[in-house]
C-alpha cells in the first residue's frame, strides 16, 4: 500500500512541478527511444502511449502495456538499457542456465541475492575491502554457482568486478560461462604463464572471470605459494570486487590455504544437506587459518 500510495505522490507532483515534468518526459523520450529500437513500435505508437500515460496519470512503460503494445519483458529489456543494468535480454544458450542472475534478474532468487550483496557490501566491501571468498564443505552446496551468481549480481551495480576459479581440483567456472581458454590461475601460479587472461561476456561488460587453468596434480601447493597473495594485491589495483571460488572442504585442504590468504569468507550451506557437525569443522579450520568469517548462507531450495 505504501508504495502504491508513493507512486500516486510523485504522480500528483511532477505534474504541478514544471522542472520535474520535463525530467519526467525526458526520460519517456529516451525509453520510447529504447523500445523503438527493440520493439516493433513506432513512433505513432509512442504518441498512443504518451496520450494514455497522460490521460491515466501512470508510468510510461505501464501504459505501454497496458495498451498492448509491448510485454513486461520488453520493459525490463528498455529499462535495463536505459539505467545502464546489464543483463543478457535475448537469453545466452552458451552460458549455464544456473547463471539466473544473467538469464532471470528479476526472479525473486535473484531479489534474495541482491538483499545479500547489500549485506556484503556494509558489512566488507564498503569498509575498504575487495576481496572475498566462499567456501563450503561439500560440492552438493552448489558454490560454484552461488558465486557466479553473486559476481554478476555486483558487477551489475556497475562495479569492476572479477571471478576467480581458486577450484583447481574440479574447475566450474569455464563450464559455466562456456570459456574455452586453458589458461588461468593454476598456469600462472606455476609460472608457466607470464601473461594471463581474463574473459569477459559481452553482455555482462563489468565482470572478468580468472578460470582455474590447466589441471595440475598438485593445487594445494600451488595454492600454498606467495604468488597468490602477490596476484591478489595486483588485481585489487584493478577491481572494486574479486570473489573467489574454492574447492568444498571434502575435497581438502586447499580451501583453507586459499582463505589464509585473501583473509575472509563467506561460508555456503545447504538446508537438508549440511552436516551440523561438518559446518563446525569448517569454521573451527577457518578460524585457525586466520579468516574472518563476514556471514553464513543457508540455502533452502
Amino acid at each position: 500500500m505504501d508504495s502504491v500510495e508513493s507512486t500516486h505522490q510523485t504522480s500528483e507532483y511532477v505534474s504541478h512541478d514544471p522542472s520535474l515534468q520535463d525530467a519526467a518526459a525526458h526520460d519517456s523520450a529516451r525509453l520510447g527511444d529504447a523500445l523503438i529500437a527493440h520493439t516493433k513500435l513506432k513512433q505513432q505508437d509512442i504518441d498512443r502511449i504518451l496520450a494514455f500515460q497522460a490521460d491515466k496519470n501512470i508510468l510510461f512503460g505501464e501504459a505501454a502495456i497496458q495498451l498492448g503494445l509491448i510485454t513486461k519483458k520488453d520493459l525490463q529489456k528498455a529499462l535495463s538499457e536505459q539505467f545502464n543494468y546489464s543483463y543478457l535480454h535475448d537469453g545466452n544458450q552458451k552460458l549455464s542456465q544456473s547463471l539466473v542472475a544473467a538469464h532471470q534478474p528479476f526472479s525473486l532468487e535473484v531479489e534474495h541475492l541482491r538483499s545479500l550483496r547489500s549485506q556484503l557490501l556494509i558489512r566488507w566491501f564498503d569498509q575498504g575491502n575487495k576481496t572475498l571468498a566462499v567456501v563450503s564443505v561439500s560440492k552438493q552446496e552448489g558454490a560454484s554457482e552461488f558465486v557466479a551468481n553473486l559476481a554478476i549480481i555486483f558487477s551489475q551495480l556497475n562495479k569492476k568486478t572479477l571471478l576467480i576459479d581458486a577450484n583447481l581440483r574440479q574447475s566450474t567456472q569455464h563450464k559455466l560461462f562456456n570459456i574455452e581458454t586453458k589458461v588461468g590461475l593454476a598456469n600462472i601460479l606455476a609460472n608457466r604463464q607470464g601473461l594471463y587472461q581474463l574473459t569477459r561476456q559481452q553482455s555482462l561488460p563489468n565482470l572478468a572471470i580468472l578460470t582455474a587453468g590447466t589441471e595440475v596434480p598438485n593445487p594445494q601447493e600451488l595454492l600454498s605459494q606467495s604468488a597468490l597473495a602477490e596476484l591478489l594485491v595486483d588485481l585489487e589495483k584493478i577491481y572494486e570486487i574479486i570473489l573467489i571460488d574454492t574447492s568444498p572442504l571434502e575435497l581438502g585442504s586447499d580451501v583453507l590455504t586459499v582463505v589464509s590468504k585473501v583473509k575472509a569468507a563467506v561460508i555456503l550451506t545447504r538446508k537438508d544437506v549440511t552436516a551440523v557437525t561438518d559446518l563446525q569443522l569448517l569454521h573451527q579450520q577457518l578460524n585457525m587459518a586466520g579468516a574472518q568469517i563476514v556471514g553464513s548462507v543457508i540455502q533452502d531450495y
